[in-house]
């Protein structure tokens, strides 16, 4: 699975207009598991967004943001000028693709691929991408850094 982070939200909104109308789709999958997408962080970013001033005019939770067939199945219609994309590089490019005349921003990071221990609800990068560490663990559903080591990795 992917490891994604959020930007801050600061540099969210630095890429947005006043004038701008929003959807915001979230994978409900990987990006889920790591704290970026799923029903409530889209909740949360389109709750924050409207309070600040931004039109949203859409919020579609999909279970994987990176499959094709999932959106023609979906039959997704947007009315917005702008997507942010709560999912991880495979899941932005997927939604540029299916909807090629609309702004996508980009609001995550990819740190790479990770293993999970779903009864202790934690993830480890297994692999990790340039600049990132391998061996790294974080909480499900938050993505909130772990001191204590629970996962073991074969070498």
């Amino acid at each position: 699975m992917m490891f994604s982070r959020l930007i801050p939200y600061e540099e969210i909104t630095k890429q947005l207009k006043s004038a701008d109308t929003i959807a915001v789709i979230s994978c409900n999958t990987c990006a889920r598991e790591c704290g970026v997408g799923g029903v409530s962080r889209a909740d949360e970013l389109v709750d924050r967004l409207t309070q600040d001033g931004y039109t949203v005019t859409e919020e579609v939770v999909l279970q994987d943001a990176c499959s094709e067939p999932v959106y023609r199945k979906a039959r997704i219609r947007l009315d917005a000028d702008t997507i942010i994309v709560l999912a991880c590089s495979a899941g932005i490019d997927c939604v540029k693709r299916m909807f090629p005349k609309t702004r996508v921003l980009t609001v995550t990071e990819d740190v790479g691929l990770f293993v999970t221990e779903t009864d202790l609800e934690v993830f480890k990068v297994a692999l990790p991408f340039s600049g990132f560490k391998a061996g790294a663990e974080y909480a499900m559903y938050t993505g909130a850094p772990q001191e204590k080591q629970r996962i073991r990795l074969e070498e």
